[in-house]
């Protein structure tokens, strides 16, 4: 009886199909367990503190959140780099009397500078604004979300996949006194339920979402926040101030 000779396509089939076999038997398409929720949320927590720069997106929806007295300039979005120890550079869009308006925002080692919205010409931050909300502040390590998450109990929600790639979804309940001190007083008191999502590769996190319950039972005021660019070279200089 003659041997059986394959054709290569049939002994590629036959060699894929073996691989295949090899690798569920060996158990190579499960994925790993996650750790535990607090050893997810410390290690998010410390990546956040060690980042020397990054990038960010905070996005108010919902009610509006007034940031001076009487209420009159609603925050709605921010996006910047933070460059530590001390800088930061972003464009600060805001809501007042129906108008949008965007300013220019730079700090450095404490000095704060805004575009005018009249003549876009930088400035130093007028004190008779009589606000000033500071994007650093969620990031600080002794009063934002890495000192902060690891006070509260999550629970782990799953895999989810987000625009920037997979991430653990986790979820717990803040109080809003935990919230005021870097939130300029935009969060005051009670719940507010917070997730997290977290990298499963590199336990940096991704987004934290923030839902103020007692601001409007229809339309809570929600803050998203979006992180990426970690650790990518940032300059960031006094911009040209206006000689007026």
């Amino acid at each position: 009886m003659k041997p059986v000779r394959l054709t290569p396509i049939y002994s590629q089939i036959c060699g894929l199909t073996l691989l295949l076999w090899s690798l569920v038997g060996c158990g190579a398409t499960e994925t790993p367990p996650p750790l535990p929720p607090a050893d997810l949320v410390q290690q998010a927590s410390k990546q956040l503190v060690a980042a020397k720069s990054l990038h960010f997106e905070i996005e108010l929806t919902g009610k509006l959140a007034y940031i001076d007295r009487p209420p009159t300039t609603a925050l709605k979005r921010v996006e910047g780099d933070l460059l530590r120890p001390d800088r930061l550079r972003g464009l600060v869009k805001v809501s007042s009397f129906g108008l949008i308006s965007e300013i220019g925002l730079i700090s450095l080692a404490g000095q704060h500078f805004v575009t005018n919205p009249l003549n876009q010409q930088w400035e130093p931050l007028p004190a008779e604004w009589g606000w000033y909300f500071d994007p650093r502040l969620p990031f600080d390590a002794e009063l934002g979300i890495p000192a902060i998450a690891p006070q509260i109990e999550f629970t782990h929600q799953g895999l989810e996949t987000l625009d920037s790639g997979p991430a653990y979804r986790l979820e717990g309940v803040a109080q809003g006194r935990q919230l005021t001190a870097w939130s300029a007083g935009l969060i005051a008191d009670g719940d507010v339920p917070l997730t997290l999502w977290i990298d499963p590769a590199t336990f940096q996190l991704r987004q934290v979402q923030m839902i103020e319950l007692g601001t409007d039972p229809e339309r809570p005021t929600t803050w998203l926040i979006r992180f990426d660019q970690w650790d990518e070279p940032v300059e960031i200089n006094l911009p040209p101030l206006s000689q007026e």
